[in-house]
């Protein structure tokens, strides 16, 4: 039996392969059945306004949603959702959604659902009804096997139950008259098929097939994608050669420190010098433009993708309400939301304080099953086999994004090539009021995302990408596997992938609300998590230095290393740094060399301490002016004892990765004591720095 229905977008065929061992199969086949029956979704005259509408330059040729045209003469509905009209459904609100769903380009019956105008189940229930099937809440048992990546992802299945349940075929029907027409021309298969609604059916695949999705999301059985994963590591030969280097250069600083220390100088001073300069350069962009108000950056709703939006969560029972509340407020078209809430599916507490509440339609919580590594990435890379977006964007769970993000984003893409596959949002600490700790926080991220990755992105250079606001191409994820699992700091490592594979960043001047940890033992736990997943990520990359330099290019690779390499040698060895120049200093050597030789390394250890200085301090301070947050320049001073603290986050995270390689420290939130932006009403007064969601704060 083979169903060829539509979905959104493309069409796809659905094949039920019912053979003798009584096997699925979920794939387009058009191989001989054992019995098959082919019905086809006619193409019919478009209903008037709507049109196939494609992404623009760049992204492919994509058929937009067509609307079911078959009209209820009586009253004028489409024949995909007339059928409300018999089970209390007032036929004008159904007009309505009609005709909105053929405004934004999606099927009456996904607008009418997503809308809130029935539920879902109500929904699948009255359609049951209407084509004389049986109408399940909970699902029979179903057998495993196919591809269910691919099931879920179509927005439409249909699966065969194990042999012992009368029920042969659980289905939760697609938009358009594809089953309809199938049962009229087999009207005797109405006793072998039970309708579900697809997140009942979504939510069983996945329980039945729990095993298979967590070795792909894994990345068990890839072995091309571990080759570059932070779970295989340096090679044996490697790493003798890492601890052979080593060892010798502790046997030569033992026997002649003194050179030794001339020749780290000599060989570092130079990668130092490459992380300053890329500071300093970013100094002098301009910063980005308000786009917002560009004509060009308004894009009819009709024209948006859909969007998958997937919010990994782990015990964060403490902003869950935050969280709902910030993920309705998105302004997107609720029918082209796909989001997806990612719990573990060990996570009891937290799953069952969300199946007591009433989520948007447009909401679904996703069980990721139980397995290692239990990591942000690997669930990640579930949502992303699942995904129906053409974008694809990430939340934390504290996050409180601007609710026009989204539109922007798809608007960027929309105008871009498709060499652009992945745009940063701004993260912004809410609570910089609450510490010291958390005031430098809000400087450093002032100075990375509205003066550093701007700066590198317009001269067309990488960035570490943040872990959280970062708007992909779906397509191009799945080109490159997805985030590995294994890498502790997944964003860092997918940025640089993508820049390898062909694509290029850019910076989106958007806000979104994050929270930073006020007290120092959450902020070290976090802190040793990011160093140590830059660690990941260098080795990995650096595995094969020949393959790098030829994907990424010499700038793009230089500027890895600057990033990764010159910040964690950085990290670690600032104390050494300050209190050998401060010796020096106190000792006369520095500012009276006795030799050319010391002549040299003073004027290295001087423009390095200069211009790291100037680096330090005035890449925060002017990311704080262009957020109009000036007066967190109070913390200023304190940054050279908050930047020692991180040095000793380092040397944590070399311990860590040593004796718990993919450990998670998994960081607490909801602990805020103050909230600086989050209540402050839009639009604000017109001297407000965060007046428009587009300003560069």
């Amino acid at each position: 039996m083979q169903i060829i229905a539509e979905r959104f977008p493309p069409p796809v065929t659905l094949t039920i392969r019912c053979g003798f061992q009584g096997q699925a199969s979920f794939r387009s086949d058009r191989s001989r059945l054992d019995s098959d029956v082919t019905i086809s979704n006619h193409k019919l005259p478009p209903v008037a306004g709507a049109v196939s509408r494609g992404w623009g330059t760049g992204m492919g040729a994509q058929a937009w949603p067509q609307a079911d045209t078959g009209q209820a003469p009586a009253l004028g509905l489409p024949a995909e959702i007339a059928f409300l009209a018999d089970h209390g459904v007032p036929p004008a609100q159904l007009r309505e959604a009609a005709r909105l769903s053929e405004r934004i380009g999606v099927s009456p019956s996904r607008q009418v659902i997503a809308s809130g105008l029935v539920s879902e189940e109500l929904f699948y229930r009255a359609l049951a009804a209407d084509l004389g099937l049986r109408f399940q809440s909970r699902p029979p048992p179903l057998q495993s096997g196919g591809d269910v990546s691919a099931i879920l992802r179509e927005g439409m299945a249909a699966t065969i139950a194990r042999p012992e349940n009368p029920v042969r075929f659980a289905v939760a029907p697609p938009p358009g008259p594809a089953l309809r027409h199938f049962l009229a021309a087999k009207p005797y298969a109405r006793q072998d098929i039970v309708v579900l609604t697809p997140t009942t059916l979504a939510a069983e695949l996945r329980r039945a097939n729990a095993g298979t999705l967590a070795r792909e999301a894994a990345w068990v059985d890839e072995a091309g994608l571990q080759r570059f994963s932070a779970r295989t590591g340096m090679s044996w030969v490697q790493k003798v050669l890492a601890f052979g280097l080593v060892g010798f250069l502790a046997a030569i600083g033992l026997l002649a420190p003194v050179a030794t220390l001339i020749g780290t100088a000599l060989t570092l001073g130079p990668l130092f010098f490459a992380t300053v300069v890329l500071r300093l350069a970013a100094l002098i962009e301009k910063p980005a433009a308000d786009l917002w108000h560009e004509p060009r950056w308004q894009i009819d709703d009709g024209r948006l993708p859909v969007y998958t939006v997937a919010v990994p969560i782990f015990g964060e029972e403490a902003v869950l309400d935050q969280l709902i509340e910030a993920l309705s407020a998105i302004d997107y078209p609720a029918a082209k939301l796909d989001i997806r809430i990612l719990v573990e599916e060990v996570d009891w507490s937290l799953r069952r304080t969300l199946a007591a509440r009433e989520l948007a339609p447009f909401m679904q919580v996703v069980v990721v099953p139980r397995g290692l590594p239990q990591t942000k990435p690997r669930a990640l890379n579930l949502a992303l086999a699942e995904a129906r977006g053409q974008l694809f964007t990430i939340f934390d769970a504290e996050d409180v994004p601007d609710p026009r993000q989204l539109r922007l984003a798809a608007a960027r893409f929309l105008r871009s090539e498709a060499e652009l596959v992945c745009l940063q949002a701004r993260l912004v600490i809410d609570n910089p009021d609450d510490s010291w700790l958390s005031g430098c926080f809000a400087l450093e991220y002032a100075g990375l995302f509205d003066v550093l990755n701007p700066g590198l992105l317009q001269s067309g250079l990488p960035i570490m990408l943040g872990g959280t606001s970062n708007h992909f191409r779906t397509e191009a994820l799945r080109r490159i596997g997805g985030w590995d699992p294994w890498n502790v700091t997944e964003d860092a490592d997918i940025g640089f992938r993508l820049v390898r594979a062909g694509g290029y960043i850019a910076d989106l001047p958007c806000r979104t609300l994050e929270e930073a940890p006020h007290a120092l033992p959450a902020w070290l736990k976090q802190r040793r998590r990011w160093l140590k997943g830059h660690l990941q990520t260098l080795i990995s990359h650096l595995l094969q230095p020949g393959r790098l330099l030829r994907e990424a290019g010499f700038a793009a690779a230089l500027t890895f290393l600057a990033l990764v390499l010159g910040t964690l040698i950085g990290t670690l060895l600032y104390p050494v740094f300050i209190a050998t120049t401060v010796v020096a200093v106190f000792d006369g050597s520095l500012l009276s060399p006795g030799s050319s030789l010391e002549l040299m390394l003073s004027a290295l250890a001087l423009g390095l301490a200069g211009s790291g200085i100037c680096a330090a301090f005035l890449v925060p301070a002017l990311g704080a002016w262009r957020r109009g947050a000036a007066d967190l320049w109070r913390w200023l001073p304190a940054l050279p004892i908050y930047y020692l603290l991180a040095s000793l986050a380092g040397w944590l995270a070399l311990y860590d990765y040593v004796h718990d390689r993919f450990g998670w420290h998994k960081t607490a939130h909801g602990l805020a004591r103050s909230s600086r932006y989050r209540n402050r009403a839009q639009p604000a007064t017109p001297g407000d720095r965060f007046a428009d969601p587009m300003d560069s704060i």
